[in-house]
């Protein structure tokens, strides 16, 4: 499985996916792995009988109101499971839907977010059997290729950047990128005198990566860890201006600003002593809904940081990596804008279930773990929302329905 070391710094993000020599989007197969999932096996192990979107698992009227399952196309387990996540990010369908993307013509071929756009609008029409098919062809023609497995954080961030790089309209391609950045500043202060050393600008992160421990995790401690100041000292001494010599410092980020989409990855991979790429299954605890406020210490955030800026996130989609460090197989759970109901994608199997399926991803007791967490900020009191935000996704789910 292909991974880069390149998780702030959408640049690079280009080439660090593996290349093939595939061009072409074979017939559906399976993804390789060969667990419970590519058996069409429920998250509690029972076989579900279905086969394919066409019975999910929901009523027919409201069978394609919200999820269908996408098809696996050689390893496209990966991109099934991001674009689940994409379907719940209604911020995102949004955006895109405002994108003249006719004015592209040279390219169009080539073009992510306009096969992202497609797709995206593709989902909700039965009659469109393959709607991500284009999308993956695309995504080949970019070197993410077909038949190879993937880091779904180096997919999820390449789109992203394929989307600021693609895209005529920059305003918009910012924005929507701003979805997602969680803006930092470097906090760089002497022990000695408690003077702040100013740092050059300031930095932001897209995905959020939180180191785990090969022991029992929770995501509290995890997001405490990477937000807690460190001490340099002894050899790590640094100049200070005011001491007029090498002191002991903290140093850290401290938040400017958080995102209205928040994305977490739980680092479960890593080399091992003698050098070889393992997986971490151990379990790291989430939950439905979290407070920076009550996570992180108000040292954390930056004078500069908005008071009145919302700092609560519910999770609406989960990616769960299933398998090996070298081998494995992707899927996810989700759930729409202001809705409470969880539902499971496995590529072409969609089926609702509970929180407590979702929780059985914590890890600790089997290679089903969750590897991504999308949270989605809480309006605050003065940006309205709560009930009427809910009573309004349920009026868009309602007039999908009607439409469709």
């Amino acid at each position: 499985m292909s991974r880069g070391r390149y998780p702030y710094d959408l640049r690079y993000m280009g080439g660090v996916l593996r290349r093939g020599n595939v061009s072409t989007v074979p017939e559906p197969r399976s993804s390789g792995w060969r667990g419970p999932e590519n058996n069409r096996m429920t998250p509690h192990g029972r076989s579900s009988g279905r086969r394919g979107p066409e019975n999910n698992g929901l009523t027919p009227e409201r069978r394609f109101s919200r999820w269908r399952g996408l098809e696996n196309y050689g390893l496209t387990c990966c991109v099934n499971a991001l674009l689940q996540s994409f379907i719940a990010t209604s911020e995102l369908k949004d955006l895109l839907d405002r994108w003249d993307s006719s004015s592209v013509r040279e390219d169009a071929l080539d073009n992510v977010p306009v096969h992202l756009k497609g797709v995206l609008g593709a989902i909700r029409d039965p009659s469109c059997r393959a709607p991500h098919k284009d999308f993956l062809r695309c995504l080949d023609r970019q070197h993410i290729r077909l038949n190879v497995q993937h880091d779904a954080d180096e997919v999820f961030l390449a789109v992203l950047n394929f989307i600021q790089q693609q895209m005529d309209d920059k305003d918009l391609a910012l924005e929507i990128q701003s979805l997602y950045r969680l803006s930092v500043e470097l906090h760089h202060q002497c022990v000695e005198c408690d003077s702040n050393q100013p740092l050059p600008g300031s930095s932001y992160l897209l995905s959020l990566p939180l180191h785990i421990r090969n022991q029992n995790n929770t995501l509290k401690d995890c997001l405490a860890s990477f937000f807690e100041l460190q001490k340099l000292s002894g050899i790590d001494n640094c100049f200070c201006d005011q001491c007029k010599t090498r002191t002991p410092f903290t140093h850290g980020h401290r938040i400017l600003s958080l995102p209205t989409i928040l994305c977490v990855q739980l680092q479960r991979f890593r080399y091992s002593d003698s050098g070889w790429m393992q997986k971490l299954d151990c379990s790291v605890e989430f939950q439905e809904s979290l407070d920076f406020q009550d996570i992180c210490s108000r040292d954390v955030f930056s004078k500069d940081f908005q008071k009145n800026e919302g700092t609560k996130y519910s999770l609406f989609a989960v990616i769960v990596h299933s398998g090996s460090a070298m081998f494995g197989h992707y899927t996810a759970f989700v759930r729409a804008t202001g809705g409470s109901d969880w539902f499971y994608a496995n590529d072409s199997h969609v089926e609702p279930v509970s929180w407590e399926a979702v929780r059985e991803t914590y890890g600790g007791h089997s290679s089903r773990t969750a590897y991504m967490l999308l949270y989605r900020r809480e309006p605050t009191l003065t940006q309205g929302g709560g009930e009427g935000e809910e009573q309004e996704g349920e009026r868009q789910e309602g007039g999908r329905q009607e439409g469709e």
